[in-house]
């Protein structure tokens, strides 16, 4: 257990520390130490450490800050450091700070939060943007300007002409409320619109097909017999907060897997070696499969023209084995009903690839449902069974298999699990 939970910034040096011991020494402490109502320092624990040292009380005076959830306390620390010391940070450690301080002041500007920390606007925008998408930071509706005016949060975008403008104005009249920011992509609008026509069609579906089994629960509580799994075919989440999760995953699939069963996810470039760290004690590398992208696209930290897609194995005596080209073209597709939805003709093709008619396969992050799709499509007597922890996305993908798959009808029954 961390007992010093808000020592967030690194110490202070040996010469910053033998200073301040001889201040403490001489007139005692000068600067109180603040601290919250569970006992935890929230700004001055060289302060408390260096009165322990010298047999002072440093409670005396204690700056005691009740009722402020970890991210205040944690920007307060933030705040009066930076503001007081000289502090190297490596760009890594700058970063997790910004995404700190977005967190605990998600209504102050890019600019200022950039200011701040000496970093650029752009670089502020990525880590919000990423923050957004992982559900950790609510889109702002306003923001507070150095100036401390409060100002609404609109869009902008650059038009081509009359006939781009007269296309789009309908979209953006319908989510206006819902985009914020320079919107690089106008289409941006239009496939938010027909997104949100999308998910208001979606209806509760009782039956799905007969070779397709879906929970909603957390993938450590999917009931899979142990080595009953031929193919684990999934999308983790690439950041590194999910690190627990691949490890926990991989230990899973390891038991759910046949002796010659295989593990594929798609995992980000900055991620994939993390990824294979995380793994290696239940699973081993056995192939990339390259994911080639229609054209580039723009992602956090990276312009990317391929995805990875990595197969593993419990282990190496399989890789012989697995006999498929190694990179799979990428047709534009839309994400209809996520940001993260990806394509349902790609995933035909590895299901294709990877398994064989009449095999299991286990989709642990069933997210919009594409895998199962996929796998209901190719048919061939091939099972999936999937779940999702989010009740949402497996309403969604329980729309797109009775909505997506064709001719299934006649063998329709009802396989949702208890």
């Amino acid at each position: 257990m961390n007992n010093d939970p808000y020592r967030i910034l690194p110490p202070a040096s040996d010469e910053e520390r033998a200073e301040l011991k001889r201040s403490i020494e001489s007139v005692g402490l000068q600067q109180s130490v603040m601290i919250d109502e569970h006992g935890h320092i929230i700004d001055g624990h060289e302060r408390r450490d260096i009165c322990e040292e010298l047999g002072i009380d440093w409670l005396a005076g204690a700056d005691v800050r009740a009722g402020l959830s970890d991210d205040q306390k944690k920007a307060i620390a933030i705040d009066l450091n930076l503001w007081r010391r000289q502090i190297h940070l490596s760009r890594e450690q700058r970063n997790e700070l910004v995404e700190i301080y977005l967190i605990a002041h998600p209504e102050l500007s890019e600019n200022q939060v950039a200011d701040l920390f000496g970093v650029s606007q752009p670089t502020v925008n990525r880590i919000k943007k990423r923050l957004i998408q992982m559900n950790k930071l609510s889109p702002a509706t306003s923001t507070i300007g150095k100036d401390g005016v409060r100002r609404k949060v609109g869009s902008r975008m650059i038009v081509k002409n009359k006939s781009e403008y007269d296309k789009l104005m309908p979209s953006v009249q319908e989510v206006a409320n819902e985009v914020a920011g320079l919107i690089r992509r106008p289409q941006l609008f239009v496939n938010k619109a027909k997104r949100k026509d999308n998910l208001t069609k979606i209806g509760a579906v009782e039956h799905l097909p007969a070779n397709i089994l879906i929970d909603h629960c957390d993938f450590r509580s999917l009931n899979v017999e142990p080595q009953s799994a031929d193919l684990v075919l999934t999308d983790v989440v690439w950041c590194l907060d999910a690190r627990e999760d691949w490890t926990d995953l991989a230990a899973l699939a390891s038991k759910w897997l046949k002796p010659d069963g295989v593990f594929a996810t798609l995992i980000g470039q900055l991620t994939l070696f993390e990824l294979v760290d995380a793994v290696k004690d239940f699973l081993v590398p056995l192939k990339i499969i390259a994911l080639k992208l229609s054209e580039p696209r723009r992602s956090w930290k990276n312009i990317e023209c391929w995805r990875p897609l990595i197969v593993f194995g419990k282990d190496e005596s399989i890789r012989d084995a697995i006999k498929c080209p190694d990179m799979i073209d990428v047709p534009p597709f839309e994400k209809d009903y996520h940001d993260w939805q990806q394509s349902v003709e790609v995933a035909e093709e590895l299901v294709r690839r990877l398994s064989l008619p009449g095999q299991t396969i286990v989709e642990p992050h069933l997210g919009t449902g594409t895998n199962a799709v996929a796998v209901s499509r190719v048919g061939q007597g091939r099972q999936l069974i999937g779940c999702d922890i989010d009740p949402e996305m497996v309403r969604i993908a329980r729309h797109r298999l009775a909505t997506e798959v064709e001719d299934h009808d006649a063998n329709r029954c009802d396989n949702t699990l208890p």
